[in-house]
């Protein structure tokens, strides 16, 4: 793996593990020394630059970008390294091949132990989100030129009774300015029947007819078409949007009727399409995060595991058979380091990005063996009924993820059971077992764990794949995640269905490949 740096040999040995964390990454992140050239470049921002690290290490942005662009980049760096507060800026800049790339992003000053100062940056593409905010400026310029000509009077009117916009024809209609309309109460403007809020009438999708008041006198007979409450996509409070349609002109109208329907709905798609985006991108940036956390923790974890697991077992021959009262404790560090041990491995699967090492298998008789092995770590109160239907299937799958998928749904299920030991949960008559099946479908390869516990919540079955969501004392919330993705990595996928006091089914999925060459 080559590493992109630019850094004295002797610090190498410090930060050698951070870099190649830091290269991995999909976040785009490079260093800048003080006289603003790269030291750093990680293999996401050489794809963004578009040049290797080789060409692009004690280069600065004067020499990949046009000068005006470069400028205002450097201008940015100077600031950010004269200020002790991270700053973010939104760049523009061309790409190798030609395109306009919008890009977020944030820099900051870090001084090291040394007193050397760097900038280190980080870029999110928003080019995608760009887009559609200018796509929602031309909607809207669109809708507010349609609203200031059409011979129909708009009403745009906020829950809370304030008025977001009215259009010129309808205080035309009024003989009111902008400002009157405003302070005009609702109540005061419709002529309806003493019965009727004005409140119910366009708090509902609703077409009526109704005198127009102004100044306590009928201006015109009007038909007024109400969309109802409508949710603002993100914004505090709904808001009705009112249309007033001269019925005398109604026939001709009806055409500029349905173009402002038309143009407002397409507007609510629009925003709610960036909302989208918005909530994808902040998604990403916390996902990038996690890759990062777990594979820190695994890296510095399993060394100082492998030394505890080493000493024990040293430890343990060394007072075998002279009655020191011991052998409970080292059972108890022996337990500790495997636990510790597949906590690292969920991590891993759950970090992990390279692509799966697929063998050639019996599927059933992997099942058997992976079971049976599973099944003697398991506390003697649990049952465990096997039902193999793929009747010799060979297929191609990474044994080694299978094999902790399987020993990860197997292991829930019997925790669900009797917890952490012999514990059951539920009366004296209650018998703890866990079900698997396998058989072939019309999508593929499914595998079924079941168990007659006490069920999932519906709440919780809908949070119950989200990565760090646990409802055990002792999880780590990212067993479901790993599996789900193991299985997504060969092309599958995991379904769980559960009840409260029915137990839990969890089925794997995947389809059938049963060459080296389909799955390569």
């Amino acid at each position: 793996m080559t590493i992109h740096r630019k850094i004295p040999a002797s610090r190498i040995t410090d930060i050698d593990a951070l870099l190649q964390i830091l290269d991995l990454l999909p976040t785009s992140i490079f260093v800048k020394d003080e006289r603003l050239n790269f030291v750093f470049s990680n293999e996401a921002h050489c794809k963004v630059i578009g040049s290797g690290a080789e060409k692009l290490l004690g280069l600065s942005d004067a020499d990949f970008y046009p000068r005006e662009q470069a400028e205002k980049f450097m201008i940015a760096d100077r600031s950010v390294l004269n200020s002790p507060e991270p700053q973010e800026f939104m760049e523009l800049a061309t790409s190798t091949d030609g395109s306009t790339i919008y890009s977020l992003t944030r820099k900051a000053r870090v001084i090291t132990s040394d007193g050397t100062t760097y900038l280190v940056g980080t870029n999110t593409n928003v080019t995608e989100m760009k887009r559609y905010e200018v796509e929602l400026e031309a909607k809207e310029a669109r809708y507010r030129a349609l609203a200031e000509t059409v011979p129909v009077g708009i009403w745009h009117l906020h829950e809370d009774g304030n008025t977001v916009y009215v259009n010129p024809f309808l205080l035309a209609i009024l003989g009111m300015t902008e400002s009157e309309f405003s302070a005009t109460d609702p109540r005061d403007m419709l002529a309806l029947s003493a019965d009727k809020d004005v409140a119910d009438m366009i708090g509902t999708a609703s077409r009526f007819e109704t005198d127009l008041m102004s100044r306590g006198r009928a201006v015109a007979r009007t038909m007024i078409v109400s969309s109802g409450w409508l949710d603002n996509a993100g914004v505090s409070g709904r808001s009705v949007m009112v249309t007033f349609v001269d019925v005398t002109k109604i026939s001709d109208l009806q055409t500029v009727n349905d173009q402002v329907t038309r143009l407002n709905q397409e507007l609510s798609d629009n925003i709610k399409k960036l909302k989208a985006t918005q909530e994808e991108m902040v998604k990403a940036g916390r996902m990038a995060q996690l890759g990062q956390l777990t594979a820190t923790v695994a890296h510095e974890l399993r060394n100082p595991l492998a030394a505890v697991r080493t000493s024990a077992f040293v430890l343990d021959r060394k007072i075998k058979g002279k009655g020191m009262g011991v052998e409970q404790q080292l059972q108890r560090i022996d337990n500790g380091v495997v636990r510790c041990d597949n906590i690292i491995s969920q991590l891993l699967d759950f970090a992990r990005t390279r692509p799966v090492q697929r063998k050639l298998l019996d599927l059933d008789n992997w099942l058997a063996k992976a079971i049976e092995e599973e099944a003697a770590k398991l506390p003697a109160v649990v049952t465990i009924e096997c039902t193999l239907g793929l009747d010799g299937l060979v297929a191609a799958i990474d044994p080694e993820r299978m094999s902790r998928s399987l020993i990860n749904l197997i292991s829930n299920a019997s925790e669900a059971l009797v917890g952490k030991g012999d514990t059951l949960s539920g009366g004296p008559d209650f018998v703890p077992k866990i079900t698997i099946n396998s058989w072939r479908t019309g999508r593929g390869i499914e595998i079924s764990v079941a168990d007659n516990g006490p069920g999932i919540s519906a709440e919780n079955l809908l949070k119950i794949k989200e990565p760090l969501f646990t409802t055990k004392s002792f999880g780590t919330g990212l067993g479901l995640p790993a599996v789900d993705k193991i299985l997504e990595q060969h092309g599958g996928g995991l379904e769980i269905a559960s009840k409260p006091g029915e137990g839990a089914c969890f089925t794997a999925w995947f389809p059938i490949i049963e060459t080296l060459e389909e799955a390569a």
